[in-house]
């Protein structure tokens, strides 16, 4: 299949432990992920001409500093960029990159999603920042937060089409089960169905154990064009990146049309599925946003596995399950894994091109061809989807 513009691949894949680590830095987190990317691609670190840090904090360092300090630790100089947008910071930064080298502009980059949040667990401070992602006007200052608008969100889902607290509850059960698997993983325990539903709710529906946790943690990747590989032919495992897409809603949600769709997911879908000239039952494996159980319900049926309204009783019977009729957040997703803002995005990319290599060990799924990312921002205004190939594009 052929791009307008260059074809652009993964070489390179790097990611920290996600977690809480009160005793390291960004940097250092940061610095881990791209070297251990840097020695996965097998390239001389001269190569690299530029790097995207995506991140929406970063400790007590200023944001240039920290992506410097980072750079100078993994002894590359370049020049870097920081792209910030809000939870999805790493898929902002990653289509960035792509972009550099999709346009030319590069043949091959860096991108880095770090976070440090643990430095910032303490007298609300992580529903602060997250209320950049709201409306602050209209949501956050009048005391709405991110998970009191993702409960108005689950209470319209389970109205409009009676999805259950036993539906949305198997999203995280099955994620759990998945992040056992995952050696990256912030928790690699399984949790049952019924500790779930027998939560204290901290906003009704959405109970304490359904939220994915804010860590720290951080991913990276190498990224090259067609031109560089041309010139460097011995390269393996170069996964393509057969489009990387991104729209964007209305911020507010009183402004929207529907609290049980998210247009953004829906546009952005379209537009990728359209450029590869595949279908979503072509998708055999998927990491999607599920920062609450309703939010990976609504992602499935946005992105096309499921008809709308059908992604709750879909995931209890199983069809999300590994190596079922499509297998989602086979890492664990943001709720096992973890959830560093910027290095999720990342994270997702790096779990996805780890099964098209076919690495990922116990929660490898079966015949994969094709691959798809999903990351958003806030509730929906902002959502980016990517989807890889196993094969290589012709040329």
């Amino acid at each position: 299949m052929r791009m307008n513009g260059k074809n652009v691949f993964v070489i390179g894949t790097g990611l920290t432990k996600f977690g809480e680590f009160y005793d390291r830095d960004s940097t250092s987190l940061a610095t881990e992920a791209l070297n251990a990317a840097i020695n996965d691609a097998k390239i001389d670190r001269s190569s690299i001409k530029s790097a995207y840090f995506g991140f929406m904090i970063s400790n007590s360092s200023p944001h240039s500093a920290f992506s410097s300090k980072c750079l100078r630790e993994c002894n590359v100089s370049i020049p870097f960029t920081r792209v910030e947008a809000g939870n999805a910071s790493g898929a902002a930064a990653f289509h960035q990159a792509y972009i550099s080298l999709a346009s030319g502009i590069h043949d091959c980059v860096a991108v880095i999603g770090s976070e440090k949040l643990s430095d910032f667990v303490k007298n609300g401070t992580i529903e602060k920042i997250l209320g950049s992602t709201i409306d602050y006007q209209w949501e956050y200052e009048i005391g709405a937060t991110l998970t009191s608008l993702y409960a108005m969100i689950t209470k319209a889902h389970m109205r409009e089409f009676h999805t259950t607290m036993e539906q949305l509850a198997s999203v995280p059960v099955k994620n759990h089960k998945n992040g056992k698997e995952n050696p990256h993983a912030q928790f690699r325990r399984e949790i049952p169905l019924d500790r779930f539903l027998s939560a204290k709710r901290i906003s009704d529906p959405i109970g304490r154990f359904d939220l994915a946790t804010h860590c720290d943690g951080s991913s990276a990747l190498i990224l090259v064009s067609e031109d560089y590989l041309e010139r460097n032919n011995g390269i393996k495992n170069k996964i393509p990146i057969l489009s990387s897409e991104h729209s964007s809603d209305v911020l507010t949600l009183h402004h929207r049309e529907s609290l049980t769709e998210f247009k953004s997911t829906v546009t952005a879908a379209k537009k990728a599925f359209t450029k590869v000239g595949i279908e979503p039952t072509d998708i055999a494996v998927a990491e999607v946003h599920d920062s609450f159980p309703i939010s990976e319900i609504l992602a499935i049926e946005d992105l096309g596995f499921f008809e709308k309204g059908e992604g709750g009783k879909a995931t209890e019977a199983g069809l999300t399950q590994l190596n079922s009729k499509i297998s989602v957040n086979p890492s664990g997703g943001l709720k096992a894994r973890g959830d560093p803002f910027g290095a999720t995005g990342i994270a997702q990319i790096v779990e996805i091109v780890e099964q098209l290599r076919g690495r990922a060990d116990k929660r490898q799924v079966s015949e994969v061809e094709y691959g798809l990312t999903h990351n958003i921002m806030g509730t929906g205004a902002l959502a980016y989807v990517n989807i890889f190939g196993q094969e290589e594009m012709e040329q």
